[in-house]
């Protein structure tokens, strides 16, 4: 790598972790201050939770910083005549952004993998901690479908992957089949395991004569194959917080089973085209500096590319909320802009050439 390169490098990487912490801390200070009362009292679960809110942040926050970041270190170099030096020594405007440009997009990829984690739901767990003061909780009273069969569940606890008092009723041809329940289950990531079941099998057709109620008593058995327990919950209680592999795991699930599935498509989408929106806009905004500051003001010129900023991001902000609602397909709320912003900066770079 160049020397310049490092130079602009170690500059931009400074500016990440200054303005970075700056934000977290704001973020988590405006939350604790407004949420003072449902604070949990246990000095554990109160660090917990500002750690929670912190992670949490870091979906608003690090986009803002990667672009930040960006504009404060030109506008510094700028300031301090470097910038124009560097054209001056014959390099391009794009070696110059390439640094910064490759720092930030590894940064998103990083955290677009982060979001294929648990780390995807540090929200909730905030949430959970906030209103029950434990991270995971227990879900009651879940009525679902899967293929052909209908299930009730008196308590699932998605944290231990188990749920207890679960009721099965197969269908056939419009007519219940089996009626089966079990005292408990537990999901392996493949299949649920069922134990202590009782089944009663009814017969199809209702005739004299014919044959009557037929009852099994099992000690386990298994069914539900990739029936998901955080999908369960997510589709039940309509929640739009999912990881990656989660939410391709509940559109697998629940596609065909008569559920619209635009709500979760639209947070897939968001977990991995979102981020890719700062890497872009840095590359609009920085072919729109100026080389020196004889011409421009320097402090009104920076607060326009702020205020741009922020306004792009709460526009990609809306429209990802239109898409979770279904106001709008997922692929034009989340993907398009992102397209857009990315065609847009590929302009800049050959209009600049």
């Amino acid at each position: 790598m160049k020397l310049y390169s490092r130079y602009i490098g170690y500059v931009y990487i400074k500016y990440v972790f200054i303005v970075f912490i700056a934000l977290s801390l704001f973020y988590t200070g405006v939350d604790f201050l407004t949420n003072l009362d449902e604070i949990p009292k246990s000095a554990n679960l109160a660090f917990l939770y500002a750690g929670f809110t912190a992670i949490s942040a870091i979906q608003y926050v690090l986009p803002l910083t990667l672009i930040f970041a960006m504009i404060l270190t030109f506008f510094n170099m700028i300031k301090n005549n470097e910038l124009i030096s560097f054209y001056a020594l014959g390099i391009s405007k794009f070696s110059v952004i390439k640094a910064p440009f490759i720092i930030s997009l590894i940064i998103t990829l990083f955290y677009i993998y982060l979001n294929t984690t648990p780390f995807a739901y540090a929200n909730e767990y905030k949430g959970n901690l906030e209103n029950f003061n434990a991270i995971g909780r227990i879900s009651n009273g879940m009525f679902l479908k899967h293929d052909n069969k209908y299930l009730y569940i008196e308590a699932l606890n998605v944290t231990e992957k188990a749920a207890s008092n679960i009721r099965l009723f197969y269908i056939k041809d419009g007519k219940i089949e089996k009626s089966t329940s079990a005292k408990r289950a537990t999901y392996d990531d493949e299949k649920w395991t069922f134990y202590d079941e009782n089944a009663t099998i009814l017969p199809l057709e209702f005739k004299l004569g014919g044959k009557g109620l037929k009852f099994e008593s099992r000690d386990k058995f298994i069914d539900l194959d990739g029936f998901n327990p955080e999908a369960i919950e997510k589709i039940y209680k309509s929640s739009n917080v999912y990881s990656i592999n989660d939410a391709i795991e509940a559109i697998k699930i629940f596609k065909n089973q008569g559920i619209n599935v635009d709500g979760i498509k639209a947070n897939l989408y968001t977990l991995i085209f979102g981020p890719l929106f700062a890497p872009f806009m840095m590359l609009i905004l920085f072919y729109r500096l100026p080389p020196t500051a004889r011409f421009f003001n320097l402090a009104i010129l920076s607060f326009i590319f702020f205020v741009s900023t922020v306004c792009v991001w709460g526009i990609l902000y809306v429209m990802q909320r239109f898409a979770f609602s279904a106001v709008i397909p997922p692929e034009i709320g989340v993907i398009l802009p992102v397209i857009l912003l990315m065609l847009y900066s590929l302009k800049s770079i050959f209009s600049y050439r």
